[in-house]
């Protein structure tokens, strides 16, 4: 026997939560971006699975006419919705690194393809599972290659966040996880203890954790880098300072792009944002895990690493490697450069406002110094002298 009040309120909260997500995201502007798209295809795809799930409990066993019928086609489509689920969760992660998406014929969705046609199958004789002649479900030992493309679609994507977590920007790892985690548990629990209903619920409570976790992440990215935005630098600088052991010692590094204003003016400022994301690129390269890297304004960049001048140090070196070896591999008509100045934050004596002047007026004396050398034109192949802004803004 079936508990269906339990199972009611348990599809019936993923529904409504679900149903809370899809409109929320049709409110947002932002819905018409492919990788949006997928996500409110993923949301209304479990809120129409909650309510199926609990439809097949409630004509499981029933005697009205055509009700064996009901049973047959409703099991059929959960079938289909679970690998169909999986598969545009795989296409999330796809847009979302690399900015592509899988399509029905390739062979990223071959096995959600060939549950599908299974399932299908299954309105004709038993494949998947079986509903006796008393209107009774059974599912089969073949239930399992389902579940095996599920979780094979769950733990690629999982995967290739964790592979190309750089690419992502860091920002893209845990809310995997915590999309992960509940589907998991309880679409295992349900494989193992057959009458309870859990995994769409499960699949609603990681898309609200996933969708939260996303929109708090990308409040606190710059929207062109994919490095942290300056009000997220200043939350974290608080938040070190705030609890710091007295012998504990962080620096910071102040970033600026090198006659950032020479390259807007010459070659436009769609070049000029190419140019950031580039310098965006090199930074996420260079730092570690417990660094981070925000653009703090303009052409400006601010990096923070924990420990004293040393480590920090070792990053601008890291920093200006990735750079030459940037200018070296790209086909740029200019060659980007950059000037930068080291502070290490002293919690006897430092505000964090004097802290960020002093990375500031040691980043603009070596900026001074590379123009006293004469690099104003940034342009490959040129020595010609030119004007070039200090703080140039794009």
């Amino acid at each position: 026997m079936y508990n269906l009040p339990a199972i009611v309120v348990a599809n019936g909260l993923g529904a409504a939560l679900t149903l809370l997500l899809v409109v929320s995201n049709r409110r947002n502007m932002r819905n018409s971006f492919f990788d949006d798209q997928l996500f409110f295809s993923m949301c209304l795809m479990g809120m129409f699975m909650c309510v199926l799930e609990t439809a097949s409990y409630f004509v499981d066993g029933a005697a009205f006419p055509g009700a064996r019928s009901i049973s047959v086609a409703v099991n059929a489509i959960l079938f289909m919705g679970s690998s169909l689920c999986a598969f545009l969760w795989a296409a999330y992660v796809e847009c979302k690194l690399f900015g592509r998406v899988p399509g029905l014929l390739s062979y990223t969705a071959l096995p959600a393809l060939a549950v599908c046609l299974m399932a299908a199958l299954n309105l004709f004789f038993p494949v998947f599972f079986s509903v006796s002649p008393d209107n009774v479900y059974q599912r089969s030992s073949l239930a399992a290659a389902c579940y095996l493309v599920v979780y094979g679609y769950l733990l690629w994507g999982a995967w290739q966040v964790f592979r190309y977590r750089r690419k992502a920007g860091g920002y893209l790892f845990m809310p995997v996880m915590v999309f992960l985690a509940p589907i998991f548990i309880g679409s295992l629990i349900q494989f193992f203890c057959y009458g309870m209903s859990l995994i769409w619920v499960s699949v609603a409570f990681g898309l609200t954790s996933l969708y939260i976790n996303i929109q708090n992440e990308t409040f606190m990215l710059d929207a062109l880098t994919k490095l942290y935005n300056r009000e997220y630098l200043t939350r974290y600088l608080r938040y070190l300072t705030q609890h710091m052991a007295p012998q504990d010692r962080f620096s910071g590094i102040m970033i600026d792009i090198n006659s950032f204003k020479a390259i807007n003016d010459t070659y436009g400022h769609s070049v000029g944002d190419d140019a950031l994301q580039a310098v965006g690129r090199v930074l996420s390269e260079a730092v570690t895990g417990k660094d981070v890297a925000a653009r703090y304004g303009g052409d400006e960049f601010v990096v923070i690493t924990m420990g004293d001048g040393a480590a920090a140090s070792a990053l601008m070196e890291r920093i200006q490697a990735r750079t030459a070896l940037l200018n070296q591999g790209d086909r740029r008509p200019y060659a980007i450069t950059l000037s930068m100045g080291l502070a290490v934050y002293d919690p006897g004596a430092d505000t964090l406002d004097t802290f960020l002047r002093r990375m500031d007026k040691r980043m603009y004396e070596e900026k001074r110094r590379h123009y006293a050398d004469g690099n104003h034109d940034r342009r490959r192949g040129s020595d010609r002298r030119g004007p070039a802004g200090e703080g140039e803004q794009t």
